[in-house]
């Protein structure tokens, strides 16, 4: 069995967000865009998840809508959201990339979901 790989990121509100520092590790909400791909082929499909503090859930959001697809650290570091994304890819492998972007679909919103050729 294969294990999808990270194999980039980017983030619209904070780039780079490897980088970004927040003024509290309390209240953190923004959308991170994943590049995941198989790991035996060059390309990657997008992938997107909200990554959030449970204070900034409490919080009104500016009329954000929160995602049922996200990631919740506490408190807010770029490596625990590192980490959990790994933990997720651990348990999305699959024989196929098809199978491997099936089980990250119910993670992630895929930029394929609901393609229809």
């Amino acid at each position: 069995m294969k294990t999808p790989q990270l194999k980039g990121f980017d983030c619209f509100d904070h780039d780079p967000i490897d980088e970004w520092v927040p003024e509290s590790d309390a209240d953190v909400f923004y959308s991170l865009c994943l590049h995941l791909g198989a790991p035996d082929e060059e390309g990657a499909d997008l992938f997107y998840v909200d990554v959030v503090t449970p204070q900034s859930v409490n919080h009104d959001n500016g009329g954000t809508f929160l995602s049922e697809r996200r990631i919740v650290v506490s408190p807010y570091s770029w490596e625990a959201v590192l980490q959990s994304v790994g933990a997720i890819l651990g348990v999305c492998g699959g024989e196929t990339w098809r199978e491997q972007s099936a089980a990250l679909a119910e993670h992630f919103h895929w930029e394929f979901e609901n393609y229809r050729p």
